[in-house]
């Protein structure tokens, strides 16, 4: 009994010993663990060291990014100045080109219609007139050329002045204007005389009675403020192909045509009439 109470001593103090040697080499492994956490003076200095490195690089790089987006922006920016720059000189010459367009349309209006009456001149009158003859040898029309002379327009003018003589010709204009067609074209040939060309007629009798018409609606009073003015006028007729197939030659006999028509007091004459009488 006293044998095994021995035996048992010895194992709880052998275990004792072993559970302080177990311990202590646990504290030596915390130590040798604790020590591996801390750096040396030089290991921490160069870690230090790599870490300013890597952070003035980071800002450096940040820096690079910045000033390259920096110029970017600049560049857009510039571009931007640019676009608007060029949209702003793009509207002015739009804005230069249409006012130069519209200047030029204006001369050009000018310089082919009559300043007083705003009916195509001479020189429009010619272009049109060649234009016409030219359509009508390629269709096969006939072209009348009518020349309208006020008589005794001078009168007018002495008795009651130049301002109420244009605004008669100004009224005159506008009535011979509204006995034509669209196609057809009336223009003042220059003092108290107009030209009336007339495109694709299909019988003489037609323009006779479309100068008589004419004749009517001039003869009719003007009220100019109070001021009652009459007038008469006399017509030529030319036909082309029948009596000329060129301006030139239409002119002629037009006008032949217009003073037979005054010769003999008549107010419609055709130049095929004319040459026919003593």
């Amino acid at each position: 009994m006293k044998k095994f109470i021995l035996n048992l001593s010895f194992s709880k103090e052998k275990k004792a010993k072993v559970e302080q040697i177990s311990a202590i080499d646990t504290v030596a492994k915390q130590k040798r663990k604790s020590s591996q956490q801390y750096l040396t003076i030089e290991e921490a200095i160069a870690l230090n060291d790599e870490a300013e490195q890597r952070v003035t690089k980071a800002i450096e790089d940040l820096q690079m990014v910045n000033a390259e987006l920096a110029k970017q922006i600049a560049e857009r920016i510039d571009i931007e100045l640019e676009l608007k720059q060029a949209k702003r000189d793009l509207y002015k010459i739009r804005a230069d080109l249409s006012k130069s367009q519209e200047k030029a349309k204006d001369a050009l209006h000018i310089a082919l219609h009559d300043s007083l009456t705003g009916l195509p001149n001479r020189l429009l009158l010619e272009q049109r007139l060649d234009h016409g003859l030219t359509q009508a040898r390629r269709h096969g029309w006939k072209l009348a050329v009518l020349f309208i002379d006020l008589d005794k327009f001078k009168n007018i003018n002495d008795s009651y002045g130049h301002d109420i003589g244009d605004k008669l010709l100004i009224a005159v204009a506008k009535r011979l204007q509204a006995c034509v067609r669209g196609e057809d074209m009336v223009s003042r040939w220059g003092g108290d005389e107009f030209i009336c060309v007339l495109l694709n007629i299909k019988h003489e009798s037609d323009v006779i009675s479309l100068a008589n018409k004419m004749i009517e609606q001039i003869s009719q009073e003007c009220n100019f403020d109070g001021t009652i003015v009459s007038i008469s006028a006399t017509i030529g007729i030319a036909i082309c192909p029948m009596d000329g197939e060129t301006a030139e030659v239409l002119f002629k006999k037009v006008d032949l045509a217009m003073y037979r028509s005054k010769g003999t007091h008549q107010r419609v004459t055709l130049f095929s009439e004319a040459i026919l009488e003593p």
